[in-house]
C-alpha cells in the first residue's frame, strides 16, 4: 500500500517537470502520456518484464507493448546512445569482462552494448586488455557534446545525481554518506566567474586524490556522485 508520505516525496519531485511544461505550455494529455513512458522506460531498464511492469502499471500487457515499442525511437536516442555509454564507463571504473557487463545491465540488448563498447574503445575512453577486460581509461574527461542528444543525457545524469542525494538526505536521512545544501548569494559576474573557475580546479583536484586512495584500498566499486547546480534567480526560465 502506498503511504502518503511516499505520494508526498513524489509530489514535491514533479514540481520541477511540471513547471517546465507550464513554461513549454504543454497540454496536460501529453504531460500524462510522457509520465506512463517514463514510468515504463524505468521499470523496463530494470529488467522487469511486460507481465510484471503491466501488475505494477495495473493494466494488460496489450498497453506495455505498446510502449515497449516506442523505446526503439529517436525520441530515446540520448538514452539509447549516450546513456549506455556513460553507464558502462562508470561500470568499468573497475575491471571487468564484457560478459559482467552484459550481466549488470540485462535491459540493453548484446548487440547495443557492444556497439557501445567499441565506440567507447575507439574514443579512448575505455580500454580493452590483452585478456579481453575493459577499464577506464581516463577518469576525469570533460565531455563536450553540444548535440541535443549529448544535452539531454546531461540533464539525466544530472537529475540522477539530484535523485539519489534527496533519496538518501532528506528521505532516509543518510548524514554520513549523502548531503543537499542550497545557499543563495549575490555576486557580480567577474566575481562568480572567477569563483566558479576555482571551484573546478580544486574539486578535480581533491576528488582525483580521494579517487585513487579508494582505488589503492580496493574500494574503487564504492561509488558516489556530486551533482552541482548554479542558475540565477529572478524571472522564470
Amino acid at each position: 500500500m502506498v503511504r502518503e508520505g511516499q505520494l508526498r516525496v513524489i509530489y514535491s519531485l514533479l514540481k520541477p517537470a511540471v513547471r517546465a511544461a507550464a513554461s513549454f505550455r504543454v497540454p496536460i494529455r501529453p504531460l500524462l502520456d510522457l509520465l506512463r513512458l517514463a514510468y515504463f522506460e524505468h521499470l523496463h531498464r530494470q529488467g522487469m518484464s511486460l507481465d510484471e511492469i503491466a501488475a505494477q502499471f495495473g493494466q494488460t500487457p496489450r498497453h506495455m507493448r505498446s510502449l515497449a515499442q516506442r523505446l526503439g525511437g529517436d525520441f530515446f536516442a540520448a538514452e539509447r546512445d549516450e546513456g549506455l555509454a556513460r553507464e558502462l564507463e562508470a561500470m568499468t571504473a573497475t575491471t571487468r569482462t564484457p560478459a559482467e557487463l552484459h550481466a549488470l545491465l540485462p535491459a540493453w540488448s548484446p548487440s547495443e552494448i557492444e556497439a557501445a563498447l567499441a565506440r567507447l574503445v575507439a574514443d579512448g575512453r575505455i580500454e580493452r586488455g590483452d585478456d579481453g577486460r575493459l577499464h577506464a581509461a581516463q577518469r576525469y574527461v570533460v565531455m563536450r557534446n553540444e548535440q541535443f542528444k549529448g544535452r539531454i543525457d546531461s540533464l539525466n545524469h544530472f537529475l540522477d545525481g539530484a535523485y539519489r542525494a534527496i533519496m538518501h538526505r532528506l528521505v532516509r536521512d543518510d548524514r554520513e554518506r549523502a548531503l543537499t545544501k542550497t545557499i543563495s548569494f549575490s555576486a557580480s559576474a567577474a566575481d562568480l566567474k572567477a569563483w566558479i573557475e576555482r571551484l573546478e580546479g580544486e574539486l578535480r583536484r581533491d576528488l582525483a586524490q580521494i579517487d585513487e586512495a579508494a582505488e589503492f584500498a580496493g574500494l574503487a566499486d564504492q561509488r558516489f556522485t556530486l551533482t552541482l547546480g548554479l542558475a540565477p534567480r529572478g524571472d522564470e526560465p
